[in-house]
């Protein structure tokens, strides 16, 4: 078995109730694509372990829904792992518990919050978008690679939009987005200079945690924006809770409408 290319794993508050699993993978790990996770629960750290996810491809995200979820219980001892298969092998990351850092108290207050900022979007004037992360870990691009200095060739690539890995986002990820406009930023949109203020922050729950790079999407106009600052507003001993985000929005023409 071949050691761990997992740098993290996360198991934090859902809002909606059970667990969210969140993991990421070391940037120069090389397997060939496609990679596919499972996540797997055990009463202790040396299992025996159950799986409790469906196959997940390319994503490194999951939410648990309705009839799967795992109560905040006390007295239930539980501890969770990702493993990954690729074609050239299989991987584990270390098992963690749910709570991290946080109390169960913690842990419940965590969630609360989540939960009151998203029924305060779908009251208001919040949107359920969606998210697609860029890939700054994954399979590699076979298009446009180097094969020998590993250098994108083609940054233009039609298959990684220019980011050397393959699918260059991963998702989409659904979320509740409040937009407000930003008039302290604005975006040429012309060759002529005319100006036109298209920037927007937007507040979001912390889950999963963006950053500068990231698209989001609003389903019913199709709009697509990139995320230019991320900032967490609220986190508890490091557990992201609510995140605001600089976004702005792409233009027609740009390849993210491809996506």
């Amino acid at each position: 078995m071949a050691s761990t290319p997992f740098t993290d794993f996360k198991v934090v508050p859902n809002y909606s109730k059970g667990f969210s699993y969140l993991w990421e993978i070391a940037g120069d790990f090389n397997d060939s694509g496609p990679w596919k996770f499972n996540i797997f629960k055990g009463q202790s750290p040396d299992g025996p372990w159950f799986a409790i996810s469906p196959e997940l491809v390319n994503s490194y995200c999951w939410h648990e829904t309705e009839g799967g979820l795992h109560k905040v219980n006390k007295a239930n001892v539980l501890y969770f792992k990702v493993r990954m298969k690729t074609p050239e092998g299989e991987y584990n990351s270390p098992p963690v518990q749910p709570y991290g850092t946080l109390s169960r108290k913690d842990f419940l207050l965590v969630r609360e919050i989540m939960r009151q900022a998203v029924l305060h979007s779908k009251g208001m004037a919040g949107v359920s978008g969606k998210v697609y992360m860029l890939s700054t870990f994954g399979p590699r691009c076979k298009k446009c690679l180097d094969p020998i200095t590993g250098a994108i060739r083609d940054s233009h690539c039609k298959h990684c939009f220019g980011t050397g890995r393959d699918p260059a986002y991963n998702g989409p990820y659904t979320m509740w987005l409040d937009f407000t406009e930003d008039s302290s930023h604005q975006t040429n949109i012309d060759k002529n200079g005319t100006v036109e203020k298209k920037a927007f922050q937007v507040r979001a729950i912390g889950n999963p945690v963006l950053k500068y790079g990231d698209v989001l999407v609003v389903p019913n106009s199709d709009k697509r924006y990139y995320v230019r600052m991320a900032q967490m507003t609220s986190e508890m001993r490091r557990i992201p809770i609510i995140q605001t985000l600089t976004v702005e929005e792409a233009p027609q023409t740009d390849k993210i409408y491809d996506l």
